[in-house]
């Protein structure tokens, strides 16, 4: 489909009229009626301008449904709303929301790989860490494995009576 033909579907889909869209854009009534004819094709700036009079993405008015890029990669509508006011923020305001972003993503990836495979017993957790210990302290004898083992579980029960 045609960026006028996306153009016209949108405001009708959004129940506006054309002298809606140029009070809302401030692009000339005469260019509204050229672009939904294609008759003209906008430029970047006014694309920009009518994608957010409208509150839709710059990809839906230039591509067809199915092949926009941002809508077709991000189902989320309200998100992919976000993300197109981010670009109105300064630099700084930008850098702060990707690192943001980069930290929750790394926070559910690092979630993700300790999160268990099988769901197991704390008993059994336990016992395969202490196993995993015992042998890197091969030349310790099982006497002292046993007391670091008491001692930290010691350690750990305290500070739950303390928390608690």
């Amino acid at each position: 489909m045609s960026f006028g033909k996306n153009l016209s579907r949108v405001r009708k889909e959004k129940g506006l009229t054309q002298e809606d869209v140029v009070r809302r854009s401030g692009v000339a009534i005469s260019q509204i009626r050229r672009y939904e004819a294609d008759k003209s094709s906008p430029t970047l700036n006014v694309v920009v301008r009518l994608a957010k009079c409208l509150g839709v993405s710059i990809d839906e008015l230039a591509f067809d449904r199915g092949e926009g890029i941002a809508a077709a990669r991000l189902a989320d509508r309200e998100l992919l709303e976000q993300f197109e006011l981010l670009s109105a923020l300064d630099e700084d305001e930008r850098t702060a929301v990707k690192r943001i972003l980069e930290g929750m993503i790394v926070k559910h990836q690092v979630e993700k790989l300790l999160r268990p495979k099988t769901e197991r017993s704390w008993s059994e957790r336990f016992r395969e860490i202490t196993d995993k210990l015992a042998q890197g302290a091969k030349e310790y004898s099982q006497e002292d494995v046993d007391k670091v083992i008491d001692e930290v579980v010691s350690a750990v029960r305290a500070r739950k009576r303390a928390s608690a």
